[in-house]
């Protein structure tokens, strides 16, 4: 008994050990193909966005207005002390214009800011730009200039007493730029 025994696990061993050898004589006789190919990448450089605000001189030259103060233009040339806003009246800043300086498309807005003093008097005043909503968006092409740009303020003519002797003080334009989406 003990023989056969033995031999039964002989013979399974055996042919576990010719089922491994079978095995592994037919992974070798398949062809695994592998292949890989690179290259390197050139350069990856991030676009500029950079937005200059100029103003017109007398000479009609552009020079830029950061920092600068702009000023009202009046139809009889009033020093800029004597020019007093009153319900109808309307005033033009100086002109300004917006220049694209960086490398990718951009879409702008001005905006009036920094207002200190009376924001009700603010209240009363319509702005515009190129006799459009100044709130509008307006876009420029990498290393474009944009055309003479004319802000106005408007008092409206409703405005009662209860804005006489009122101030606006530090009035700022500024413009806020973003990447336009005609870029790729």
């Amino acid at each position: 008994m003990t023989n056969s025994k033995s031999t039964k696990r002989a013979l399974l061993s055996s042919a576990f050990a010719i089922l491994v050898c079978v095995a592994m004589l037919i992974g070798t006789t398949f062809a695994w193909f592998t292949d890989t190919a690179s290259t390197a990448v050139n350069k990856i450089q991030a676009g500029n966005l950079n937005v200059t605000l100029e103003k017109q001189e007398a000479d009609g030259s552009w020079v830029p207005a950061e920092n600068k103060t702009l000023e009202w233009k009046t139809a009889d040339n009033r020093a800029q002390a004597d020019i007093l806003w009153e319900p109808g009246c309307t005033y033009d800043l100086q002109p300004v214009r917006v220049k694209n300086d960086g490398n990718l498309a951009l879409k702008y807005k001005i905006v009036i800011s920094g207002i200190k003093g009376s924001a009700k008097l603010n209240e009363v005043i319509d702005w515009t730009i190129n006799d459009a909503a100044l709130e509008s968006d307006h876009h420029l092409a990498a290393g474009a200039v944009s055309d003479a740009l004319t802000i106005k303020g408007h008092m409206q003519e409703n405005a009662g007493n209860e804005y006489m002797n009122e101030k606006i003080e530090n009035i700022a334009i500024t413009v806020y730029a973003t990447q336009d989406t005609v870029e790729n």
